[in-house]
């Protein structure tokens, strides 16, 4: 039986939404990087995509709903919310981050498609070619999180033409990814299990330790001081030793321990 912080149910600060957004940013830039990039020193995975998906064209307007996810990720968390709706969206944040990332490392699967030159969004093309090489498909942390934003998003607007015009558009976000090359259908699959169940799992009544306390600004920013040594510790396991991945594992859960409160 948890004791329940009396303030899980107050509005919760712009200060302590904006570290919440700036730690998870930073986890995800760490695990999906570092997984891309051990992923990229070995034999190149297998593919899994359908004979029909060899008729899907590149479509390179799409690239803008593409994109349109990651101020849309901002735009949820910075909104006004209680302390307890936005430990419900950093949890199912977290859960589909470190869960994909684990499938990523331990399933590896591979993008079988070349983008096509492209004129007029050229930009788009070689900043993923710069830092995402063409792994960690499946599930699609894109479709996982549409699914989270569009259930924390929805929860705060009354009427059902906003919900239904958020769910259209986060549908778009899904699809775009087939059509920008950066997807095969089975991602897409996977990634909405993958967010349904974090969904499912985790919301406003679930009897976790994790949703009962709260997290006080000063250990999230420790948490996020760890996060950046596990970044730091990971680069010289890349370029040194393989001892400082031991190092990097210690950093990562002090981290992981800081920004839940020690829970």
């Amino acid at each position: 039986m948890y004791i329940i912080d009396k303030n899980i149910q107050n509005k919760s600060s712009i200060k302590i939404r904006f570290l919440w957004l700036l730690y998870l940013f930073s986890l995800f830039f760490i695990l999906y990087g570092s997984v891309n990039q051990y992923i990229s020193l070995g034999s190149p995975p297998s593919s899994f995509l359908f004979t029909w998906e060899h008729h899907i064209p590149f479509v390179e307007w799409w690239i803008l709903p593409y994109i349109s996810l990651y101020p849309m990720v901002i735009i949820a968390f910075l909104l006004p919310q209680s302390n307890l709706e936005l430990r419900v969206l950093v949890l199912r944040s977290f859960v589909i981050i470190v869960f994909s990332v684990l499938i990523f490392l331990f399933f590896p699967l591979q993008f079988s498609f070349v983008k096509p030159e492209t004129d007029n969004f050229s930009w788009f093309i070689t900043a993923v070619e710069m830092v995402d090489y063409p792994f960690n498909q499946a599930p699609s942390l894109h479709v996982s999180f549409s699914v989270v934003l569009w259930f924390s998003l929805a929860n705060k607007v009354q009427s059902w033409s906003m919900k239904l015009l958020l769910a259209l558009w986060f549908s778009i976000i899904a699809v775009s990814t087939l059509f920008v090359y950066q997807h095969h259908f089975i991602d897409l699959v996977t990634g909405g299990v993958v967010g349904f169940l974090s969904c499912y799992f985790i919301n406003r009544k679930s009897n976790i330790g994790m949703m009962s306390s709260l997290v006080r600004a000063k250990d999230l920013k420790m948490a996020f001081f760890y996060l950046m040594g596990a970044l730091f510790t990971i680069v010289l396991y890349f370029h040194l030793s393989t001892i400082f991945f031991i190092l990097f594992l210690y950093l990562l859960v002090r981290s992981v321990f800081f920004s839940f409160g020690g829970v």
